[in-house]
């Protein structure tokens, strides 16, 4: 045994940490403190008595004989291990291993496979450097059981070859996941990042990290459940070029608190190496160079809170916009939207960029904005899902164009039935002032027809302007009868019964049109039509 292996061991029989920088130069090529693997290994299987602080080793270089692995795989240990700004030479396996907790922060290596290993405490893997060309990942902690927090901040992982970069499949974590920060890159078909049925008992911050996948989406976490937030904000950057999944898949993930796409949350804490004055408060950058363009999957997905900010879709409210970004969200829930999520954007993403084109996604979003009170642009919604509906059928006839036209202008699709009311006051305004005018161009005159009660003389007698307006009234507004009539009426010849028969064909057609509008458009009934 060298000196750092001698000093290791007294150590950690003593609850020491082994700084090897603090011991004297090494006489080694390349000026490391050398650890065999097959030590630490020892430490912890119980060969060498360890204190309960357990092994904790800094500044040294991790060696083994070939190419072998520092093997943990099946340990059972009472006490943990602490690597901290160390070089392995070897990478780490601890498939179905036990462990208090385990630290391997601020250490190069070529990767960490720790399949179904189980933790009770914290797994703190903060700024790694692991580049690897294999096809399991290159931190790989599949079905893993971490009892209290599980930190990547700062990380970079590089896979040089078809696999993951972090491959956390089936992976249960009892309080926060924190991988803020990071930068992972490689060319995997399946995802870069993958929590596949992961389940997050706190929060799960992504904040700051830039994920590239040249073959495959960026993050794929279907069936992911977080009981607390997913926050993917704060300069959180995902780029990918995949023609199926969507640059972020959460399909069928179950957010408990807040889904998170903007600036984040002002303070986060201490990040590894960083402080909160490092943080750029920016909104999420998604990326998808793939066919579909598809860059966020919500599909099914359940979220208490929704914080989608304009700039990750897209910032046009116009028909047309130049972005080819796509999302799914049909079947996604909701219970609410973040203010700066209250946007008038919505329909625009919704018929552009949605797919594929789904009723449901407008009904729900309507029906969260008429819940806080944005009663106009829940109808505004409504309106545009009927547009869209009209703009997709394949080639309507003329008198379909003009139906819709019609609903559009006069009832806002029935969701302003208020229009058709306005054009049936202004039917009788117009049969007002007409009559008026016919009043005083002597058109209209009382009839020679005696009325019981009225003292009735003949024509050529002037109708008084209260009987002009009930004259008005019985033209223009249907099922009401003011005996208007019977008072006042065009004159019997020349002009004026012209003109009286033309205006009261026209005014009664107006007014029955608007009339049932508006009824159709008040009960719904003009949108099943």
């Amino acid at each position: 045994m060298n000196l750092a292996e001698i000093a290791l061991i007294q150590f950690a029989a003593g609850g020491l940490e082994l700084d090897c920088a603090k011991l004297p130069p090494p006489s080694t090529s390349d000026g490391w403190h050398h650890v065999q693997a097959t030590l630490v290994s020892r430490l912890l299987d119980g060969t060498f008595p360890v204190h309960h602080r357990g092994v904790r080793l800094r500044n040294a270089r991790i060696v083994t004989s070939g190419r072998e692995p520092l093997c943990l795989d099946r340990l059972r240990s009472d006490v943990g291990l602490r690597l901290k700004d160390c070089l392995l030479d070897c990478a780490i396996w601890a498939s179905d291993a036990r462990l208090p907790w385990l630290e391997v922060n601020g250490c190069e290596l070529p990767e960490l496979l720790a399949d179904r290993i189980s933790v009770a405490g914290s797994v703190y893997l903060r700024g790694l450097r692991t580049t690897t060309a294999g096809s399991m990942g290159t931190v790989r902690l599949l079905g893993a059981d971490i009892g209290h927090n599980l930190e990547l901040d700062g990380s970079r992982l590089h896979n040089l070859g078809v696999g993951p970069g972090l491959h956390a499949e089936g992976l249960r974590v009892g309080r926060a996941f924190r991988f803020r920060h990071g930068n992972v890159s490689t060319r995997c078909d399946t995802g870069a990042i993958q929590l596949v049925n992961a389940r997050v008992e706190g929060d799960l911050w992504l904040d700051g990290t830039v994920v590239r996948n040249v073959r495959g989406p960026a993050l794929n976490a279907e069936g992911l459940r977080v009981e607390g937030s997913l926050m993917l904000s704060s300069g959180f950057e995902a780029r990918a070029m995949s023609d199926e999944l969507a640059t972020v898949h959460l399909m069928s993930a179950s957010i408990g608190a807040r889904l998170d796409l903007g600036e984040g949350r002002a303070t986060t804490g201490l990040s590894y190496g960083r402080s909160d004055d490092d943080r750029t408060r920016t909104h999420a950058v998604l990326e998808n160079t793939g066919g579909k363009h598809l860059t966020l999957d919500l599909k099914c997905a359940r979220v208490n809170e929704l914080r989608l900010p304009d700039e990750t879709v897209c910032t046009s409210d116009q028909d047309w916009c130049g972005v080819d970004d796509k999302v799914v969200l049909v079947g996604l829930k909701y219970n609410s939207l973040s203010q700066e999520s209250m946007r008038p954007n919505w329909p625009h993403w919704l018929s552009t960029h949605a797919e594929p084109f789904d009723s449901e996604p407008f009904q729900h979003l309507a029906t969260i904005m008429r819940d806080a009170g944005k009663a106009g642009r829940a109808r505004k919604v409504l309106i545009a899902l009927e547009e869209e509906r009209f703009r997709r059928r394949y080639r309507p006839s003329w008198g379909t164009r003009c139906w819709h036209v019609i609903k559009r202008v006069f009832t806002g699709h029935g969701y302003k039935p208020g229009r058709a009311l306005a054009g049936l006051l202004a039917v009788v305004g117009v049969a007002v002032v007409f009559t008026l005018i016919a009043r005083a161009n002597g058109w209209i005159s009382r009839p020679a027809l005696l009325v019981e009660g009225l003292g009735g003389d003949g024509d050529g007698i002037a109708c008084s302007t209260g009987d002009a307006i009930r004259l008005a009234a019985d033209l223009s507004i249907p099922l009401i009868n003011t005996s208007g009539r019977l008072r006042c009426d065009f004159e019997h010849y020349g002009l004026a019964q012209q003109i009286g028969t033309v205006a009261g064909i026209v005014l009664q057609i107006l007014g029955w049109a608007f009339a049932t509008l508006f009824v159709a458009g008040f009960s719904g009934a003009v949108r099943k039509i």
